[in-house]
């Protein structure tokens, strides 16, 4: 795909360029009919020139050498060479030819360029009724080309200099017109990752004028959309954290007693049982299995806590929360080789957030992996780093599944965890494992947390 600036600079660079050769190519046609003019005309000046002298010459009678005088008074005519050829019976007695014309240098092939057919003219020199030679007139244009060619370079170098002049104006002048699209193309890619506020160089050009400015107010209102959808995202999830919470201490405050008091009272049944007649087995085995139904319902009130709130996280810290929900996973799926490097860390009461993101993290993270990626073996670690001089806390969890699909949505429980995770000014990466499968790597500083995040695929 050629580009817009290409256009603009080679298309009238090549009218330019084909201008030049036309130009060049027209100089040369002219220089041709030039030529011929100028050969024809000295052609005819030196004809009458030696007709006359030689018609002098035939009317003497006087003998002697007349080849040294026809060298002196021989005109020298323009595009014209004269040759004089002395008869052979006379070069014994020490008359020569000689050659009076003008060698020039010329290309040859702006020679062949230019050359226009002519033919040479011979003339005998008679005195007294006896031949003593001829003259032959020879056409030749290469002066003439000469000044052409000399004509011709100056106008090749003063039209190429123009051509370059042009192109190099034209080539700022691209640029310069075209920076503003250029800046809405960076802006556009900064919106397109989620840079909203984005600071649009007023656009001085009046057809983009209108398109700057219907951007920046695009950008704004992108801007508090995305705004209101954090803070309702944010709202919705510490909405849904206090009711896990207070559901889980109601859980935990009301079921918990009911159900050893249940357990108390059938165990007092089954004491005052022991010693009754025969015909209370009965009653014996009813109470057994509310015993049996106490127990299931515990087992239930316990999962429930577990999902709704981790208290073993408030209880015992991040540390226990995460090796029992290991534990738990390994039991449940035997098959699934869980290889954990949990760092000890202390989080303390003000980083509480962060510890519930990491642990509702894992628990998604683990989800999936049973759900669809279809891997025997995963890998999970956490440490406490350094960056820019902060505590940060960085939790990478691989596996050997299938991986990610090219262009994959997140789904909602990674859409969850990502806003966690931006709530509290981390950073989550999600992508390629080194043992094949998928990678999702969370970093989240130990402190305030910042308004600005970034989650990356």
């Amino acid at each position: 795909m050629i580009s817009l600036r290409t256009r603009l600079i080679v298309i009238p660079a090549a009218v330019l360029l084909l201008g030049l050769i036309t130009t060049i190519g027209f100089s040369v046609w002219l220089g041709r009919l030039r030529v011929q003019a100028e050969t024809t005309s000295g052609m005819r000046l030196a004809e009458t020139l030696v007709r006359a002298e030689l018609a002098d010459i035939a009317e003497e009678t006087a003998s002697g050498p007349m080849f040294s005088r026809l060298e002196r008074v021989l005109p020298n005519v323009r595009h014209v060479d004269l040759l004089i050829l002395p008869a052979f019976d006379l070069l014994p007695f020490g008359e020569s030819y000689f050659f009076k014309g003008d060698a020039a240098s010329v290309p040859p092939l702006f020679a062949r360029l230019l050359a226009v057919p002519a033919s040479p003219l011979s003339f005998p020199i008679l005195r007294g009724g006896t031949t003593y030679g001829a003259v032959l007139l020879m056409p030749n244009p290469l002066d003439e080309m000469r000044e052409i060619w000399g004509e011709l370079r100056f106008l090749a170098a003063l039209l190429g200099a123009v051509v370059l002049v042009i192109t190099a104006t034209l080539v700022i002048l691209v640029h310069v017109a075209l920076r503003p699209i250029r800046d809405l193309a960076e802006a556009l890619d900064q919106l397109e990752q989620g840079y909203f506020d984005i600071a649009l160089t007023p656009i001085r050009v009046r057809e983009l004028h209108r398109i700057g400015v219907r951007f920046d107010s695009l950008a704004r209102s992108l801007g508090r959309l995305s705004e209101d959808n954090h803070r309702l995202i944010d709202k919705l999830i510490s909405l849904q954290e206090e009711e896990r919470k207070d559901l889980a201490h109601e859980l935990h405050d009301a079921f918990g007693p009911a159900l050893f008091a249940i357990r108390a009272d059938v165990a007092g049944i089954l004491r005052m049982l022991g010693g009754a007649t025969p015909a209370l087995p009965a009653i014996a085995e009813r109470a057994r299995a509310i015993a049996a139904l106490t127990d299931g319902i515990q087992g239930i009130t316990t999962r429930l806590l577990e999902r709704l709130r981790p208290l073993v996280l408030d209880e015992l810290g991040l540390n226990a929360a995460l090796s029992q929900v290991f534990l738990a996973w390994q039991q449940r799926y035997p098959e699934l080789r869980c290889t954990p490097e949990i760092d000890p860390v202390d989080l303390g009461r003000d980083n509480e957030a962060i510890g519930l993101a990491l642990y509702r993290a894992v628990q998604e993270c683990l989800t999936n992996i049973v759900r669809h990626a279809g891997a025997n073996a995963l890998w999970v670690r956490l440490h406490e780093t350094h960056a820019a001089g902060a505590r940060v806390l960085e939790l990478c969890i691989n596996d050997n599944g299938r991986g990610f699909a090219p262009g994959q949505r997140l789904g909602f429980g990674l859409l969850g965890v990502s806003e966690r995770v931006r709530a509290l000014g981390g950073r989550i990466e999600i992508g390629r494992a080194p043992e094949g499968g998928a990678s999702v790597r969370l970093t989240l500083p130990l402190g305030a947390p910042a308004p600005a995040s970034a989650i990356s695929r």
